[in-house]
Order: structure tokens, then sequence, then C-alpha cells
């Protein structure tokens, strides 16, 4: 269930478990997060994804922002990292991107 702890901020816990039988064999994964979104006006908010996957032992986080500079016109900036929870200390990391895109509504 989402939480709204004011207007503008939400909080959104989120549990998943799955029990996976293959050829292969079989195992359960427990996949754990929450999402946060921060709305700063109707046109504009940041969100985060955090996740823990039992299963892999990584930890993910996708954040973004999303402004509708003009009806119908967008853009993101996103934010995502992927890391490798097994060494203790920092875990390592495993991927990590920046994506800005930007998109524009032509009328005729």
């Amino acid at each position: 269930g989402r939480v709204n702890v004011t207007n503008a901020l939400s909080v959104e816990p989120t549990y998943s478990l799955a029990n996976v039988d293959l050829r292969e064999g079989s195992f359960t994964t427990h996949l754990v997060g929450s999402r946060v979104t921060f709305t700063m006006t109707p046109r504009m908010f940041a969100s985060a994804l955090i996740q823990y996957n039992q299963q892999s032992h990584t930890m993910s986080a996708n954040v973004r922002f999303r402004w509708e500079y003009t009806p119908g016109s967008e853009m993101f900036i996103v934010y995502n990292d992927q890391r490798d929870t097994l060494r203790p200390g920092f875990p390592d990391l495993v991927n990590r991107a920046v994506i800005v895109k930007v998109n524009r509504l032509l009328r005729y």
C-alpha cells in the first residue's frame, strides 16, 4: 500500500516472493523495495525505486525526474544504479546509467 506522508510526498513499500520451478532446479527469491515519489508541481515530480534482490544479491536504484515543460512535451532525467552486495563493505558497482529524454509535441 501507499502511504501519503504529505500531499507532495508518498512512500510505497513492496515485497515479492517467487517460487520458481525449472528443469534445472527450483529456487525461491525475495524482492524487497520501496518507491518514493515527491511531487513538486502538478507537472513536475521526482521518484525513486530502490530494490534488493535476495536471490542475485543485488541492490538497484532507479531515480527519475519528470518535467512537463509545456502541455504534451516532457523532459526526463533518469539515473540507474545496480550493485552486487556479496562483498562486505560498500557494494560493488555492476551497472550505472544516466539517461536524458526530451520530447516535444508538435501541433499542426
